[in-house]
């Protein structure tokens, strides 16, 4: 290097390409070829399936590092002048603007986003690329905070989200509050559950985050353990099989009723969520007998076993399954089926509502709902003795230990299936 030369320090630029570091091939700056690069879909077919699966998720994954390459080293072409390569926030600006568009400003919103807490967060919920239920999510959680400003008379900054806020403001959801409704009126909010308050501190940590990706000055408090979202186990119920024929043999319904009942049928067969229960057609069912859909959750394919129960169902709308009412209607409509087919077991529940723990008895009818249907597959297939790692190739769990909170059996249920373990019938020697 000549002297007086100037150093550059490399741009360190963080794309979405990911993977495992023991795939990755530092030499050659590329993923490795390997057999864990397959679907896991094929690991009961055959090694050559398995290969095949592999080479193209490696083979996909290095294309996407070659023309990111290409793409950043022609952007370099475009940008030096007479050899003088761009600055870094130059760099940076247009790499962003060609592959995380959504973190750059349209030409409809302001040069910058603003610094100031509430008004970064509107801008953030405006320009963000979000599902309506989260942008809801996103709004409740920023008017609680607005609410919490003119409670404490204070107005809030990014770099004072600190633990002390988080303390205090757990405490101010946590209690009943005077807050002002859309029309004026001031009326009194009750102290929200643990899972609600969860949500809250999930999405603030959510508004930190992009904030502090753009260069706002924040408290780093929000990243530790301590500023953790609050949670609870939900309460909720699972229909045994014999419930589930009372309803399914269940005569004298209305239609709309009986269509909803069907629809709940074959979610309690398949244990699909109801976002995939409402896309489901003759094309998912496969020549393997099976229906195979791709969730739109998590955007995995998966594959259920086509049950007589649901062959039936759909033999019975000539394989055109009826249009689903809205999830609040088909909630309120399975409540009644369920109501109809004599499902009303008294149950208790407790809940935490702000501060104290409420407990409640209802009939079972009640607390059945759309999301019912995946819970009383997952619970029934296992206490019938289907494997878990089978049950969870068709909900989707990652982990045994996820599943295994899903599950909703009792202690009862429990205990009745254990009388068929072996070590529960060990011979008495005499």
């Amino acid at each position: 290097m000549q002297s007086g030369a100037k150093k550059y320090l490399p741009l360190k630029y963080y794309t979405d390409i990911s993977m495992f570091p023991d795939l990755w091939n530092k030499d050659l700056n590329r993923a490795k070829e390997s057999n864990k690069w397959a679907n896991p879909d094929t690991f009961d077919v055959s090694m050559a399936v398995v290969k095949e699966s592999a080479k193209t998720n490696y083979d996909k994954i290095n294309k996407r590092i070659s023309d990111f390459e290409i793409g950043v080293k022609e952007v370099l072409i475009q940008l030096s002048e007479d050899g003088n390569i761009p600055s870094h926030d130059k760099l940076r600006a247009v790499l962003d603007n060609i592959y995380k568009p959504s973190k750059v400003i349209t030409p409809n919103d302001p040069a910058e986003a603003p610094k100031d807490f509430i008004p970064f967060i509107e801008f953030f919920i405006k320009t963000a690329t979000l599902k309506p239920n989260t942008i809801k999510s996103y709004n409740t959680s920023k008017n609680n905070l607005k609410e919490y400003q003119l409670e404490k008379n204070k107005t809030l900054s990014f770099d004072k989200i600190d633990i002390d806020f988080y303390n205090d403001f757990l405490d101010y959801l946590t209690k009943p509050a005077k807050v002002k409704t859309k029309a004026g009126k001031t009326i009194t909010r009750a102290g929200l559950s643990k899972n609600t308050i969860g949500t809250r501190i999930k999405n603030l940590k959510t508004f930190m985050a992009a904030a502090n990706d753009r260069n706002i000055i924040v408290s780093m408090d929000y990243t530790k353990k301590s500023f953790k979202k609050p949670s609870e186990e939900t309460f909720s119920i699972y229909l045994t099989e014999k419930e589930l024929d009372d309803m399914y043999n269940k005569s004298g319904l209305p239609p709309y009723l009986e269509r909803v009942r069907d629809i709940f049928i074959i979610g309690s067969e398949t244990g699909l969520r109801f976002s995939d229960l409402s896309k489901l057609n003759k094309e998912n069912i496969t020549p393997e007998n099976t229906i195979r859909i791709k969730t739109e959750k998590v955007g995995k394919t998966i594959e259920a076993p086509v049950t007589p129960k649901v062959r039936q169902i759909f033999e019975k709308y000539n394989y055109q399954l009826p249009k689903i009412p809205t999830n609040k209607n088909f909630n309120d409509y399975i409540k009644m089926v369920a109501s109809r087919a004599g499902i009303n077991e008294p149950v208790t529940i407790e809940r935490s509502k702000g501060v104290f723990v409420v407990g409640q008895t209802v009939e079972k009818h009640e607390l059945t709902t759309s999301h019912t249907a995946r819970r009383s597959f997952a619970t029934n297939a296992f206490l019938a003795g289907v494997p878990s790692i089978s049950i969870m190739k068709i909900t989707g769990h990652k982990t045994e230990a996820s599943f295994m909170k899903y599950l909703k059996m009792s202690s009862k249920d429990n205990a009745i299936k254990m009388q068929s373990h072996p070590f529960f019938n060990k011979m008495i020697i005499s």
